[in-house]
């Protein structure tokens, strides 16, 4: 069985490739994935579980979460692998990592079984975050440099090894850099990985069939691993990389959550992400994505404390009468509506950020005023597009 590994660091679009694969791969071709993500708040899971030709029932898709799959949930991951490996229904395996995975012990663990063959590890790099928050790749080498005259690791040289093991570079979100600064980001690349394969991506889609790529080659891994301290690679807070789950079901305010964002998000914020609601927007759930200075919203689904409400008249009475056995036990005032967001980055950022965030709740007077239909300052765009 082929398998392919998708790596990056946080916010580089994984996902949302992840997805478009699964969507545009041949019906024929019998395919498995496994998907990680370091929060116990599982938003890629739910994500990824949407593609109809995958079920956990079945095993053809596994979802580990609350640490990483490189380490604290590294002997859950040989374990869904070994059994993965043992099936002889799969064509091909598709792993992809969280953020905060150094990919050298999936590696390992991967070459394991004879009956896998690592085919390729596509490691995405998302342009516009390291354009804005890199100087295009400046300020990362300079970081890098600074950490081995002080015998230090952070996040930066764990950005850089995924981008070193890669046996593919894929740039994300390149329609939103221009081509002078796109052309910048490749020379750094050039120096981190000399003769690396370099693609780009736009909306989530590159030109080539990334499952075909290939291209993966041990015995450089090996060399490059043999180069790494002997440190736990794979743990998290070895790169002061930790998380925070907020769980409220409150609306958020909408200018003072825009605020937050704008004015109190630090650099050590590297992602936030999960379902949000707006006291502006009863009906929407809302998608949060947040990966460096880079900001996405988009419309999930709607929620059936609204839904229940008819207010399209299209529902018919049974339908009605379901979703109000559904709604039976929540929230008396909110129904199913929750804003659930895991924050990750440095500790000392993290914690900053979320006093800020825990002000942008609604207070009880604010709440009266949205049940009672009262307007709220709303700078989002109005539009939103669609998760697909």
């Amino acid at each position: 069985m082929r398998v392919t590994i998708l790596c990056g660091f946080l916010g580089s679009g994984k996902t949302t490739l992840l997805r478009r694969l699964l969507r545009e791969a041949p019906a024929h071709l019998r395919l498995g994935v496994l998907v990680n993500d370091v929060s116990d708040l599982e938003v890629d899971g739910d994500l990824v579980r949407e593609a109809e030709r995958l079920s956990e029932a079945e095993g053809t898709l596994v979802s580990l979460y609350a640490g990483s799959i490189s380490g604290t949930r590294r002997e859950a991951f040989r374990e869904a692998l070994a059994r993965l490996a043992s099936r002889d229904d799969l064509d091909h395996l598709l792993i992809e990592t969280s953020g905060s995975t150094h990919p050298w012990p999936l590696i390992e663990d991967v070459c394991q079984h004879a009956s896998l063959e690592l085919h390729s590890l596509i490691t995405l790099l998302d342009a516009r975050s390291l354009v804005a928050d890199h100087g295009g790749g400046a300020e990362l080498l300079r970081k890098l440099v600074q950490n081995e005259a002080q015998g230090l690791r952070s996040a930066e040289n764990l950005l850089v090894e995924q981008l070193q093991f890669a046996s593919l570079i894929v740039l994300t979100k390149a329609e939103r850099v221009p081509a002078a600064d796109l052309a910048i980001v490749r020379k750094t690349l050039e120096i981190l990985h000399p003769g690396a394969r370099v693609l780009t991506a736009s909306y989530g889609k590159a030109d080539t069939d990334l499952l075909h790529t290939g291209g993966f080659d041990l015995s450089r891994a090996q060399n490059l691993a043999n180069d790494l301290p002997d440190a736990d690679l794979g743990e998290s807070e070895a790169y002061d990389i930790g998380h925070t789950v907020v769980r409220d079901e409150r609306p958020l305010h909408p200018r003072r959550f825009w605020t937050c964002f704008r004015e109190h998000l630090g650099l050590g914020i590297h992602r936030s992400k999960g379902f949000i609601w707006l006291a502006s927007r009863p009906r929407e759930v809302l998608l949060w994505n947040q990966s460096g200075g880079s900001i996405e919203m988009e419309l999930m689904a709607y929620w059936k404390a609204e839904l229940v409400k008819n207010p399209d008249g299209k529902l018919l009475p049974q339908e009605i009468a379901q979703l109000r056995d559904w709604l039976h036990g929540t929230h008396p005032v909110f129904g199913d509506r929750m804003n659930e967001l895991t924050i990750i980055g440095t500790e000392h950022d993290r914690a900053i950020f979320l006093r800020h965030l825990q002000t942008c709740f609604c207070t009880e007077d604010e709440i009266r005023h949205w049940q009672s239909g009262g307007i709220f300052d709303d700078p989002w765009p109005k539009t939103l597009r669609q998760v697909g």
